[in-house]
């Protein structure tokens, strides 16, 4: 698993399609049920993955973690948004603490974790099982 993470519109899955091939199917999680991520290559906006679980009264760390195998090929890309004022709703802080909480468990199990800011990917993580060649990411997909 690739984990990808940055601020809004800082061009995640522009990167993401470019770096690991464009044809990759994507899921859009902001549009599509959590259930439907299975069936991408590419699964961004967890956020708002994590959004949907509350909404059904689920733990996304539970969630995750029960399922994280079948992450194991995927490239996640995640939108940070735990910098900046706290809300006031508690039902916003919960969504943020819980995505703060799911994004360490992504990138823990994660292979590579990337952080992009403007564009460009600063590595933050590279297991060496996860190169090949030195170069590209082991993506049997």
């Amino acid at each position: 698993m690739i984990f990808i993470f940055g601020g809004r519109y800082q061009g995640k899955t522009a990167y993401a399609l470019a770096a690991y091939g464009e044809t990759l199917k994507v899921c859009d999680l902001a549009e599509e049920k959590v259930e439907k991520m299975y069936e991408a290559d590419i699964i961004k906006n967890v956020q708002e993955g994590v959004k949907q679980l509350l909404a059904q009264d689920l733990s996304p760390r539970a969630y995750f973690a029960k399922n994280i195998k079948r992450l194991n090929k995927k490239i996640i890309i995640g939108t940070e948004i735990g910098c900046g004022l706290v809300p006031l709703e508690e039902k916003e802080r919960l969504w943020r603490d819980e995505t703060g909480l799911a994004f360490q468990l992504l990138a823990a199990k994660a292979e590579k974790v990337e952080r992009i800011w403007a564009g460009i990917p600063q590595t933050i993580k590279q297991e060496s099982s996860a190169v090949d060649n030195g170069s590209k990411i082991q993506h049997n997909l």
